[in-house]
């Protein structure tokens, strides 16, 4: 099956930054271990390979139709000028490396406090100081069509997490007797208004009940 990096499969250029961090956000606060895949603490996108550059069997067998894995599997990219990325210093990478790559490379990211990896660091440390997120149990919502809500409590804290998962504005009413304060979530948006979650594309939102 198809592995597109999830921010090249499920939104548009315009957005990809926004779903890079709301999906850090989601996946740290979801109940359960966290994996993350090389590449997702950057953003980056699924690399536009040539055949010639595949080495995935899967894909040289069924280009055009499937291009394989190899789109995801390039090299990390650790400098922005240095030769291939700094990945290695060989002739040459197993997979080439996308120019749209390094701009993202991480001496790049490092610089700027708003960056997607700036975003997975403190995502981390988020979930590292509430225990809820770590081993509390999980409450689903309901919730308008692309809008995912829950509620994780351990006992100690109960947090409320709701995320537009869709290129749209939404809107999500906050259930009877919540009344939530906003956590040091990064990238959090603002508290309901009169019991009402205002959500941008691909917005999130994390709370303390």
């Amino acid at each position: 099956h198809d592995v597109v990096r999830h921010i090249s499969r499920w939104t548009t250029h315009e957005h990809q930054d926004a779903l890079a961090r709301q999906a850090a956000t989601m996946i740290l606060t979801l109940r359960g271990s966290v994996c993350l895949y090389q590449g997702e603490e950057l953003g980056l996108t699924e690399a536009d390979l040539a055949f010639e550059d595949l080495v995935d069997p899967y894909g040289i067998e069924f280009w055009p139709e499937f291009k394989g894995r190899d789109g995801a599997r390039t090299p990390m990219v650790w400098q922005a000028a240095a030769h291939l990325g700094a990945f290695t210093s060989a002739p040459r990478s197993w997979l080439p490396v996308p120019a749209d790559h390094l701009p993202k490379a991480v001496d790049e990211q490092l610089k700027a406090n708003d960056s997607v990896l700036a975003h997975y660091r403190a995502s981390l440390a988020f979930r590292k100081r509430h225990p809820a997120l770590a081993k509390g149990a999980l409450g689903l919502l309901d919730a308008p069509d692309g809008v995912l809500a829950f509620t994780r409590t351990d006992g100690t804290e109960t947090l409320l997490c709701v995320f537009n998962m869709s290129e749209t504005a939404s809107v999500f009413a906050v259930p009877t007797g919540m009344t939530p304060k906003a956590a040091d979530a990064p990238g959090s948006i603002d508290d309901p208004r009169d019991g009402v979650l205002e959500l941008p594309p691909f917005g999130a939102y994390v709370g303390m009940l």
